[in-house]
């Protein structure tokens, strides 16, 4: 499996494509324009950390390309992509709500998904920075943070329904399992516009 980073436009949001072979998968969606030239012939979907909207702004823009991918989250994350408040895209330039609900699938905590035909991805619910948080356990080698877990940056804890006694308690389970495992957060380490 190989793993490129694309650091987005809107607060350097990360997103990352995950490819073997001809298929891709998408963690995280922002600027579909620099997505599309990594994505290999096939994209099975799109794995969200959280909804946040520089996560989350370019998934109508990539449902006109791949039309038939799901978007894997919580029921939490489910309610922030239908939501310009929860998501907060409301309060900056272009209020976002996704275009297509019944594209989203909701994952459980600890479900496990096949992504490739030897690669596992396992959803690891770990809300504080957001109740829609979600870390995904990519094979043995890859964990995926969204803002749960930024290396060298503190959680940002201070918005409407975070929690900062779970972030704290996330971020240690998050260093567990990262002690044999690359992480890959959400905004590059030290971003300083973080959401």
């Amino acid at each position: 499996m190989v793993i490129r980073q694309v650091v987005n436009t809107v607060f350097n949001s990360c997103s990352y494509v995950l490819s073997q072979g001809d298929a891709s998968w998408i963690v995280d969606c922002g600027d579909v324009e620099q997505l599309l030239p990594l994505i290999g012939d096939h994209l099975a979907g799109v794995l969200l950390t959280h909804t946040h909207f520089d996560h989350i702004y370019g998934l109508n823009q990539l449902l006109q390309h791949y039309p038939g991918i799901f978007i894997m989250t919580n029921e939490a994350g489910r309610e922030g992509l239908l939501s310009d408040k929860l998501n907060f895209s409301r309060y900056h330039e272009t209020p976002f709500v996704l275009d297509e609900p019944e594209r989203i699938r909701i994952v459980a905590d600890g479900e496990v998904l096949k992504l490739f035909e030897d690669i596992d991805a396992k959803a690891i619910y770990t809300p504080g920075h957001s109740p829609d948080c979600v870390t995904w356990q990519v094979g043995e080698t890859a964990l995926f943070t969204g803002d749960s877990y930024i290396p060298g940056v503190r959680t940002v804890t201070n918005f409407p329904h975070s929690d900062k006694v779970l972030a704290l308690q996330n971020r240690e389970r998050i260093l567990r399992l990262a002690e044999h495992i690359q992480i890959y957060p959400g905004h590059p380490a030290q971003s300083e516009n973080v959401l």
